[in-house]
C-alpha cells in the first residue's frame, strides 16, 4: 500500500485526502452501530473539522461552529444546550465574526489513531484523546472560542412553534 500523507492533518493514509476522509466515514458510520460511539460522534467531527478546516472551514461562520462546538465537546462536557446556542447564534441573524488565520500544527493524533480501537470504550478514549490534541493546538484561539460561546449563549432565542394541522 503507498501511504500519502493528508495535506490537512498530517496523517500518513492511502489516498491522502481523500482516504483520510473515508476513514472518517468509517468512523462517522460506527455512530449507529452502538450508543457508545453515537455519544462521541459529534466531539470526533468537530475534531476532524478543526484538523481539516480548508474543507470544513472555509467560512467565517462554519470555522466558529467547529471551534466553539470542539470547545463545547471538551469544556462543557457537550453540553446539549451550549450545542443548540451555537447553532442558533450562527443561523439567526447576520453574525459579525471574523475568521483567523488557518493553523500549520492542528494536533499531532488523527482520524486514524481513533480507528484503531477495538471496543467502544477505547474508541471514546482514543475520541477524547485525540479532540484534546486538536483543542490543544488551537490554544491561541481559545479565548476567541469561549468569547464566541458566551456570545451565543448571550444571543437571543429563537422561540420554534407547533405549527397547526388544518
Amino acid at each position: 500500500m503507498n501511504d500519502e500523507r493528508c495535506p490537512e492533518c498530517g496523517a500518513f493514509v492511502s489516498g491522502g485526502l481523500v482516504g483520510c476522509r473515508a476513514v472518517w466515514d468509517e468512523i462517522a458510520v460506527l455512530a449507529y452501530s452502538h450508543p457508545t460511539y453515537a455519544a462521541t460522534r459529534d466531539l470526533a467531527f468537530d475534531a476532524y473539522c478543526m484538523q481539516h478546516p480548508e474543507q470544513y472551514g472555509r467560512s467565517a461562520k462554519s470555522y466558529a461552529a467547529h471551534l466553539t462546538r470542539l470547545c463545547c465537546g471538551l469544556e462543557h462536557s457537550a453540553d446539549p444546550a451550549i450545542y443548540a446556542a451555537i447553532r442558533q447564534w450562527l443561523d439567526g441573524v447576520k453574525v459579525e465574526i471574523e475568521k483567523p488565520p488557518l493553523l500549520s500544527e492542528r494536533g499531532h493524533l488523527t482520524v486514524l489513531d481513533v480507528r484503531a480501537a477495538r471496543t467502544p470504550a477505547e474508541h471514546t478514549r482514543l475520541v477524547h484523546e485525540w479532540a484534546g490534541t486538536v483543542w490543544e493546538a488551537y490554544r491561541e484561539q481559545h479565548a476567541l472560542a469561549r468569547n464566541w460561546i458566551r456570545a451565543a449563549l448571550a444571543a437571543p432565542r429563537k422561540v420554534r412553534t407547533k405549527q397547526r394541522r388544518p
